[in-house]
């Protein structure tokens, strides 16, 4: 009796999705590895074979910042999936026109990698990256200064309020009462969020901070984007912005290599 040998295969998951390149790294001649940062599958980290070549499935490789669909094949046995093709969508072309909005999309993608896991969906996280680097490296970009800042301190607020860790804004974190209106207030990172002024002396842990910067953030607290805070001065912006900067830092226990770019105050 003749028996037909079974035969089972055994099919690898693939992925569809949009994407945004937030690492990059040369693999060899022809091909990258890159870290994505999607909507619906988190962050992932690939190999693009080939994706140097003129003619490949890549559109010509794969850049810091670009928008991009792809299809990637994940490996059980592999840390990196395989990436099959991407189609450009925005190269963010306004990028690298100035320093200024360099090391500002620059931070906004270090911080993905660090805050974010592995095949962990953060969809709001990304919209986010995405509206603020559209706005400051997109077609048409917001100009230098003020709309920039105003878009980085947005940004920060988005990912502390979507990875958990939102900075308590209206309650004393030392006591849980309620603050009273102050000219000063306090802030600690460590204890995620306002106090009372400590005075001149007061401990290293806990920073003084101007009213208006606390302002900064109630608005954001309250559902303003980064228009709405257009009415605020370049000072608050950047100080909201290297305050929210300070406690992302503390969650990671380090800064980010482009904070002080951003922030050279700090």
């Amino acid at each position: 009796m003749a028996h037909a040998s079974a035969c089972i295969s055994f099919r690898m998951p693939g992925v569809s999705d949009i994407a945004i390149c937030v690492r990059h790294w040369d693999w060899s001649e022809t091909s990258q590895t890159l870290s994505l940062m999607t909507r619906e599958h988190g962050l992932l980290r690939c190999i693009a074979k080939g994706s140097k070549r003129e003619k490949s499935a890549f559109s010509g490789g794969l850049e810091l910042c670009s928008l991009g669909e792809f299809n990637a094949i994940i490996k059980p046995s592999s840390e990196l999936a395989l990436l099959t093709s991407w189609d450009l969508q925005d190269p963010m072309p306004m990028v690298r026109r100035t320093s200024e909005r360099f090391n500002a999309c620059m931070y906004a993608i270090d911080l993905i990698p660090r805050l974010i896991l592995d095949h962990d969906p953060h969809p709001e996280v990304f919209d986010a990256l995405h509206t603020t680097l559209d706005a400051i490296g997109g077609m048409e970009p917001c100009d230098r200064g003020v709309p920039i800042l105003a878009a980085l301190v947005w940004y920060q607020w988005k990912l502390l309020v979507h990875t958990g860790s939102k900075p308590e804004l209206r309650a004393d974190v030392a006591t849980g009462e309620q603050l009273d209106d102050a000219k000063v207030y306090g802030f600690s990172a460590s204890y995620g969020g306002v106090t009372v002024d400590p005075g001149p002396n007061g401990p290293d842990s806990v920073v003084r901070v101007r009213a208006r910067t606390i302002e900064v953030l109630r608005a954001l607290d309250s559902g303003a984007d980064a228009d709405g805070l257009l009415g605020h001065q370049g000072g608050e912006l950047e100080r909201a912005g290297r305050l929210l900067g300070m406690c992302i830092s503390t969650i990671l226990g380090q800064e980010s290599p482009a904070f002080r770019c951003v922030y050279p105050e700090a």
